[in-house]
């Protein structure tokens, strides 16, 4: 592995490495969602489900789409993000950590 290729993953996994954005990843491997969904759902600040939103986007993770004055977030690979979100669920079941 490149050095460069280093520098993604590691970026990728300190994008995940915050609690708020793997419950907005959570929600999202359910299906899209608006802004105000998750923020039902994740039980943060709408501007707060926004700011993360927005880095999950730069880097790739997430997309969105214009649905009237409201935009609808989904992944972009949701079986790769499901994947991993599965391998983190694992090792609590293993762990005991709930």
């Amino acid at each position: 592995m490149s050095d460069v290729d280093c520098e993604k993953l590691s970026g990728f996994f300190k994008i995940l490495g915050n609690a708020t954005r793997l419950r907005i990843l959570k929600e999202l491997a359910k299906g899209e969602k608006c802004v105000g969904s998750v923020e039902d759902c994740v039980h943060a600040s709408q501007a707060n489900i926004s700011q993360h939103l927005t880095i999950l986007k730069r880097q790739g993770i997430v997309d969105c789409r214009k649905e009237k004055n409201m935009r609808c977030y989904y992944l972009k690979k949701p079986e790769f993000i499901k994947g991993i979100l599965g391998l983190v669920e694992d090792e609590e079941h293993e762990r005991g950590i709930k």
